[in-house]
């Protein structure tokens, strides 16, 4: 795990989950995709306490659907015993980059003004007012209806003005490389990634993130509880998108194929709305 991921790894993030049901639940659910077959799983439990026996049928489910355990990370000491026990190995995601080390590399000036051009910096056309907001894409099925959210508090105007800008005061990491399937990789502030995030991959920034590429792994913006983060790619593929606390999923029992490569593509943004998560289409139209 020196370099932040193992060799075919494949992340499933299970911190959501509040018992050992809903662990089961999830990790059924997403070893049934297509892309997670014969993979080296790598789970994040979070805090639930698992015994041995939990723990035991969780290792023989992941090897039932075709796949192995290749390590978990857990914040319960009761499941870290459990995996110690039964010889689980125990890791951490190692690959946790802070934006200020890389504020010195700036992307060149071409690739500023194509990802302004793409995904609208510079106009008017992502500020669209909440009545004018339509509900999930139709291309994004795999979302609708899927969201999971907390209570959310209420907040004040000027904390949501504050959170709504806070993206532009924070740095932000710069990646030109294709993000691994079983690759963490996380930044205290916004994040772009020339490339493609794999399925099986990680990706979590404090602000906002934006794919040059096809997103189709895992992906966290607003990490430290920004509801007003927002994911931008050039396809939005996820299979498990959160933005602060508004958590959306694929559906059950659907398996979509690995979106494949074409030389034309349509933006796409993900941000939340009355306590879901919208994906629209950038640019759509014009």
């Amino acid at each position: 795990m020196d370099k932040g991921y193992i060799d075919n790894g494949f992340i499933v993030d299970l911190t959501g989950a509040k018992k050992t049901s809903e662990i089961i639940y999830e990790l059924s659910r997403v070893l049934d995709m297509p892309e997670s077959k014969d993979k080296h799983i790598c789970l994040k439990l979070g805090s639930v306490n698992l015994s041995q026996s939990e723990l035991t049928s969780i290792k023989t489910l992941v090897e039932l659907m075709e796949s192995q355990l290749a390590f978990i990370s857990t914040s319960s000491e009761v499941t870290l015993e459990s995996a110690t026990a039964l010889d689980i190995k125990i890791s951490e995601f190692t690959e946790q980059i802070e934006a200020p080390t890389f504020t010195e590399n700036e992307p060149t000036e071409e690739v500023s003004n194509a990802l302004d051009h793409i995904f609208g910096e510079d106009g008017e056309n992502t500020k669209k007012e909440d009545n004018e907001i339509s509900p999930i894409i139709q291309n994004n099925e795999f979302i609708a209806g899927q969201v999971e959210a907390q209570e959310l508090k209420e907040e004040t105007d000027e904390e949501i003005t504050a959170k709504k800008n806070e993206a532009e005061n924070l740095p932000t990491l710069y990646l030109r490389k294709t993000i691994r399937s079983g690759q963490s990789i996380s930044s205290d502030g916004n994040m772009v990634i020339i490339g493609d995030v794999n399925p099986g991959a990680e990706i979590i920034a404090k602000g906002d993130i934006t794919v040059w590429g096809i997103l189709g792994g895992i992906a966290h913006a607003g990490s430290d509880g920004n509801n007003y983060a927002r994911i931008r790619a050039l396809k939005l593929n996820p299979v498990q998108i959160r933005i602060g606390e508004v958590f959306a999923r694929r559906p059950d029992t659907v398996n979509l194929p690995y979106i494949q490569k074409t030389s034309e593509y349509i933006p796409e943004e993900a941000f939340t709305y009355k306590g879901s998560i919208v994906i629209r289409k950038i640019h759509e139209g014009n």
